[in-house]
């Protein structure tokens, strides 16, 4: 896998802060929601944003020396 340059360490770590903050606001409306439908859908929603956040935490992990260019 390529480096990255300190910019793209900066978009992916912005990138993770909107996917957590996402993840924070599905299960707070979720929590709210009483209709079951819509209950669903935002626990779903939060899932996705959790995996999407998982997935680029993982991807930082797999580059060498923390995935930044020397």
């Amino acid at each position: 896998m390529p480096n990255l340059s300190v910019k793209e360490l900066n978009y992916i770590k912005d990138f993770l802060s909107w996917e957590l903050l996402m993840v924070k606001k599905c299960n707070q409306y979720a929590n709210q929601e009483v209709d079951p439908v819509f209950k669903g859908v935002f626990n779903n929603a939060g899932q996705v944003h959790q995996q999407n956040y998982f997935n680029l935490l993982t991807y930082l992990q797999q580059q060498p020396q923390g995935g930044m260019v020397q």
